[in-house]
């Protein structure tokens, strides 16, 4: 099971972590695992080519984990809440339709 953190502060998401592997079919044939890749990973891209955003990742094999580290404008931050905000939306679509693979939950920090 694929298992994601999203982090939220004041209701912004501020990073997020996946981690494990859908088992939905066998390694290279899993659409599941493939769908979440592409969306989190499309996220790291458009946060640094597009929002111009700091943040720090990590990334390996069913381990993929980000926080933002400092938005300096106010452009930026509706920029990344825009990525990150599809990004979970995204997440979620695919957890309603494959909610025995993917697992979904929000953390708000205090």
């Amino acid at each position: 099971m694929i298992n994601i953190e999203i982090q939220r502060k004041n209701n912004i998401i501020t990073g997020f972590k996946v981690t494990g592997h859908a088992g939905y079919k066998k390694h290279g044939e899993d659409i599941v695992c493939s769908a979440v890749s592409v969306l989190t990973q499309t996220a790291l891209i458009g946060l640094d080519k597009i929002a111009n955003i700091v943040f720090e990742y990590d990334i390996k094999d069913g381990y993929l984990w980000c926080r933002i580290s400092d938005t300096k404008s106010e452009i930026q931050e509706l920029k990344s809440s825009a990525i990150l905000e599809t990004m979970y939306e995204g997440l979620k679509n695919i957890e309603s339709s494959y909610r025995k693979y993917i697992r979904l939950l929000e953390k708000e920090e205090v």
